[in-house]
């Protein structure tokens, strides 16, 4: 899925997930989820329409952060902060999972195949 193994299968792994990495407020994940559907669709939409191929699966991750932060604002006082706190701690993770994930970076001396691995990733 997307190029990672560690995907959610289901709705209910979704869930677990999601209250793992953005806990309290249940009845906020409505829009968190929201917010990663409609980033995967516009993933889709620049696939589809405009021939812009995602290079990782974190970039759908940092698009839906920031729509949660953007969406934060339209919230009730109580989780606005919590929503953008959620955002945030999401936004790390997936900072720290890139590194881990992402293709190997060229040493610093080694520049001739720095195209080559993003090709094959």
């Amino acid at each position: 899925m997307l190029g990672t193994n560690c995907g959610p299968n289901s709705i209910w792994q979704f869930y677990a997930w999601i209250h793992a990495f953005l806990p309290g407020f249940s009845e906020t994940y409505t829009v968190r989820l929201m917010a990663i559907c409609w980033a995967i669709w516009l993933a889709r939409n620049r696939d589809t329409f405009e021939k812009k191929r995602i290079n990782t699966p974190f970039e759908i991750v940092f698009t839906a952060c920031a729509f949660l932060k953007y969406w934060a604002g339209l919230e009730k006082p109580g989780t606005i902060e919590a929503t953008k706190k959620g955002a945030e701690m999401l936004k790390e993770n997936a900072s720290q999972m890139l590194l881990l994930c992402g293709p190997p970076m060229p040493e610093a001396n080694d520049h001739t195949n720095e195209g080559e691995e993003w090709e094959k990733w």
